[in-house]
């Protein structure tokens, strides 16, 4: 009797240890790698970076779209926050440009150089740029579409009809490359180009935002003409 308590008190025991050792051992694991993804839509990626949590996933920017957010905050992630998700999981964010709409200003009797640094800024599409004979002074504005005062989206984008003269301005394009892609687009800008397509490429060393890539250095081309990029990501 006296042998079966003592077997039944060390099995007791046993239990006791095995179980209190595994949860202490579940606890441990899931705190140091599991983590609960905090809510990351609305902020930016200054304000991204300074949460402890963040620092034990792998995050990367997957894209960039419109939505009603503010430009450069988050407005989508994936997983979805609150979700349990084991450390160096890759997690997914999506950084706002801003709100879609766009109400055309007046650009009637306005520079093409002026219009299109406006667009730009704005972040509009422009579709299609088209000359007609008119009297006024060589890339002025006289017609859009949408119209002044329309309401559009702006990865719909806007047509402009300018004047054509007798003489064709021609422009050199200049090198912009390591430039920023702000100064890069300013100074194509006050040429009289315009920015086409911009794509990104990964340089390791070089920090984002830097023209690695463009067309048409050097040459003259007519005032108007489309210059394409490539920027480091």
């Amino acid at each position: 009797m006296k042998k079966f308590l003592a077997y039944l008190l060390s099995g007791i025991l046993i239990v006791y240890i095995c179980f209190f050792s595994f949860n202490i051992f579940l606890k441990t694991y899931f705190n140091e790698r599991f983590y609960s993804l905090p809510n990351l839509i609305g902020l930016n990626l200054n304000q991204v970076s300074d949460i402890d949590s963040i620092q034990k996933v792998n995050l990367i920017v997957a894209g960039n779209d419109f939505s009603d957010l503010p430009a450069g905050t988050i407005f989508r992630q994936n997983p979805a926050p609150e979700k349990i998700v084991k450390e160096d999981r890759t997690v997914r964010v999506w950084i706002s440009k801003g709100k879609n709409n766009f109400v055309v200003p007046d650009f009637i009797n306005t520079n093409l150089i002026d219009a299109l640094a406006k667009l730009q800024e704005e972040g509009v599409k422009i579709n299609k740029i088209s000359y007609t004979s008119s009297n006024l002074p060589y890339n002025t504005v006289l017609a859009t579409n949408p119209a002044a005062g329309d309401s559009t989206q702006k990865a719909k984008g806007i047509s402009l009809l300018l004047s054509n003269s007798n003489s064709v301005v021609s422009v050199e394009v200049p090198d912009t490359i390591g430039f920023t892609f702000e100064e890069a687009r300013n100074e194509l800008v006050s040429k009289g180009l315009i920015i086409g397509v911009i794509k990104e490429k990964v340089v390791p060393g070089l920090e984002k935002g830097i023209v690695v890539e463009t067309n048409h250095i050097g040459e003259t081309v007519p005032a108007g003409t489309i210059i394409d990029m490539t920027v480091s990501y």
